[in-house]
């Protein structure tokens, strides 16, 4: 005798599997950009660091601040922008922070089942009030502006979200390297190319 679902568990169950895959190969970080409005960032042509940037420490530039410096000045030198020289005040300066947030994660708990009451049988599915694999996941956000160093107001803005795993935290280099090149993907590209 074969045995038929119901048409509504066999969605739900598809729709379950579907969340969870998407969820796994999610390793990209969410970007957000934003610019300030009536600039013409091809009218810059050199750029600096802020000397203090937020991800530095008490008097020294920290492995995070130099690892960063090193993949934001890769983008702005592929936009056509220069580094400022010793003694050059920049058109732009550059400043970025990094920011962690820990936050409880769980499924919840989900089942199908085949079984008999008053009077009635079948299959149904349900949704507990409670949640299996709970952990703690950490969250971080790198953020880059780019200032308009004479009039001191922010130009453009950009901002990775993503989760940081044992991997990432082990070996940041890579995921700064990563977030930095998606973060300035988002550049204003006809502005690249006036740039140039």
């Amino acid at each position: 005798m074969a045995i038929t679902y119901p048409a509504g568990l066999v969605r739900l169950s598809a729709l379950a599997v579907v969340g969870v895959l998407l969820a796994a190969c999610q390793t990209r970080p969410e970007i957000r950009t934003q610019a300030a409005a009536q600039v013409d960032l091809a009218g810059y042509h050199t750029y600096g660091f802020m000397p203090k940037p937020g991800t530095d420490a008490e008097g020294y530039h920290t492995i995070t601040t130099q690892s960063i410096e090193r993949a934001v000045g890769r983008e702005m030198e592929a936009r056509g922008y220069g580094l400022a020289g010793p003694g050059q005040e920049p058109d732009l300066l550059v400043n970025f922070s990094v920011k962690t947030h820990d936050r409880v994660e769980g499924q919840p708990a989900a089942g199908a089942g085949y079984g008999w009451g008053w009077g009635r049988y079948g299959w149904g599915w349900g949704f507990g009030d409670y949640y299996n694999d709970i952990r703690t996941v950490t969250d971080g956000s790198l953020t880059v502006d780019v200032v308009d160093r004479e009039h001191n107001q922010a130009v453009w803005s950009g901002t990775a979200v993503g989760r940081l795993t044992n991997k990432v935290l082990d070996n940041p280099g890579p995921a700064i390297d990563q977030a930095v090149a998606d973060i300035f993907a988002r550049y204003p590209k006809k502005l690249v190319a006036a740039a140039r």
